[in-house]
């Protein structure tokens, strides 16, 4: 694990979850961190225990779909700690619906969080990875229905084009795409009784589900300098579900 000492991170949808999760490994690596979220009661708690346990943090009340509430959430970064070093964008909504169920408010909400909302986090923060060069960016997201994985494949896009764009100029650009993470309630909700569970870990080559940790862990590898030849990649987090 690398080094972050006197580096900043900016986690979007960090209150809780797989971008708390990743604050968290950030921080205890040694970097300041901000968590970007639209739940105010959250995401200060999570600011205040990692403040507590690790090294500053600060928490910033954003929705990633509106542009100036990232533009005004750069303000607040460099007027408390005067750089930006890694962007992870983690923030989304899944809803687990079909065509003929889900709701035109439902897939535009989809798309403006996670797809759009990565372009409003990226452009407000662009011309700071240009003057910061080594700068990284990630994306990690789970589940939902048709809505979601059409909105993850135009962030994917968006990843390898960023990658593409920003590589010569020394910045890593990366996807992470965790499947069948153990983020706690949500898991019982989609599989409730022992028999369910079991059912699909028996399929699962590593025979358990992923955890929240495993995601942050992957998030701090591709941070690491010493890993910067990995570049416009969509690394798949599934404990080998694909190809069983």
């Amino acid at each position: 694990m690398g080094n972050f000492e006197g580096k900043v991170a900016l986690v979007t949808g960090a209150a809780h979850g797989i971008g708390k999760g990743i604050a968290e490994k950030f921080a205890a690596a040694g970097a300041n961190t901000v968590i970007v979220d639209y739940n105010p009661e959250t995401g200060t708690k999570t600011a205040e225990e990692i403040t507590n346990k690790y090294v500053k943090s600060l928490f910033v009340q954003a929705d990633v779909s509106d542009p100036a509430a990232l533009t005004e959430a750069r303000e607040k970064v460099f007027k408390e700690f005067g750089r930006i070093d890694f962007l992870v964008l983690n923030a989304g909504v899944a809803f687990a619906n079909k065509v003929n169920d889900i709701s035109f408010e439902e897939w535009n909400k989809t798309l403006s969080i996670n797809l759009t909302g990565l372009f409003n986090t990226v452009k407000a923060f662009y011309n700071d990875f240009l003057d910061n060069q080594g700068s990284r960016s990630a994306l990690s997201g789970t589940g939902g229905g048709v809505s979601y994985p059409a909105s993850k494949a135009g962030g994917e896009g968006l990843i390898r084009g960023l990658a593409k764009e920003l590589g010569p100029k020394g910045v890593n650009v990366n996807a992470i795409a965790p499947r069948l993470i153990d983020t706690g309630e949500m898991m019982r909700v989609n599989y409730p009784t022992k028999e369910s569970l079991d059912a699909v870990i028996n399929k699962i080559p590593v025979r358990r589900f992923g955890t929240i940790e495993d995601v942050a862990n992957l998030a701090i590898f591709l941070a690491d300098p010493a890993n910067s030849y990995i570049q416009g990649q969509t690394i798949l987090m599934d404990g080998g579900r694909t190809i069983a």
